[in-house]
């Protein structure tokens, strides 16, 4: 009688093309092109702002029930993404002031440094779970081996200073994203066509003058984590990586 676990099916990689497109390139697209009034001189893809918004918020959508089936796995990033583009179309079919746009862009990066902040001070910190991917890293390995060399404080301390990056990009972009909006939206009518094409255009801007700065620290951030899980463990990459 064979009584071994059978091994666990491998999670299907997300694709990273269709994340971009559909959580970012495609929404902002049909804001910014759609958003225009259908009439008889308005090109064949004009449905108007309101409708615009509701394509735009189904796109996101439809991706994460659509990858949650073939992956049937929740991803962190993709319920960010997908609460962010929710919040912005909620806020535009309310018609709300640019202000409130303001207040929206500027929340969600500071409810995320509150969050790195709130578990960073217990056993289980975001940011490792965000920086040590299972899926990437050989997670149960790097914290033998962490045992082994007795270097646990200095990992914490590696793990705290990670943190703080992360708060410091988060909350900066909260500053930005709130300067971005009024910039855009800001003596635009809540409803309007040119409202919602200033959506667009706040959603483009953001991932171009925040996103890409950010995804950078982030980068950084996972390279330093990296570099000092192998000066703390003596372990070689191919040992914390997980063979692909």
């Amino acid at each position: 009688m064979n009584s071994e676990t059978p091994p666990k099916a491998a999670v299907k990689p997300e694709n990273p093309l269709a994340n971009l497109l559909l959580n970012v390139l495609l929404p902002v697209t049909v804001l910014s092109a759609c958003s225009k009034h259908p009439g008889p001189d308005a090109p064949l893809y004009a449905i108007g702002p309101k409708w615009a918004l509701v394509v735009a918020v189904l796109l996101p959508v439809g991706y994460f029930l659509w990858d949650y089936r073939e992956r049937g796995k929740v991803n962190t990033f993709s319920i960010i993404g997908l609460i962010s583009v929710l919040f912005s179309g909620g806020l535009g079919l309310l018609d709300l002031s640019a202000q409130a746009f303001a207040v929206k862009e500027a929340s969600v990066p500071l409810i995320l440094a509150g969050l790195l902040w709130w578990t960073g001070r217990g056993p289980k910190p975001l940011v490792r779970q965000l920086l040590m991917n299972p899926e990437m890293m050989d997670v149960g390995r790097v914290e033998e081996a962490i045992s082994v060399h007795d270097a646990r404080p200095a990992f914490d301390r590696l793990i705290r200073t990670s943190t703080w990056m992360l708060m410091g990009s988060m909350m900066l972009s909260a500053v930005l994203n709130y300067f971005l909006a009024l910039y855009f939206l800001k003596g635009l009518a809540p409803g309007s066509p040119e409202f919602t094409e200033g959506i667009g255009k706040l959603s483009a801007w953001g991932w171009l003058v925040i996103g890409l700065p950010s995804a950078v620290l982030t980068v950084w951030a996972m390279f330093r984590l990296f570099r000092g899980l192998k000066q703390l463990t003596g372990l070689d990459t191919d040992d914390i990586m997980l063979p692909r």
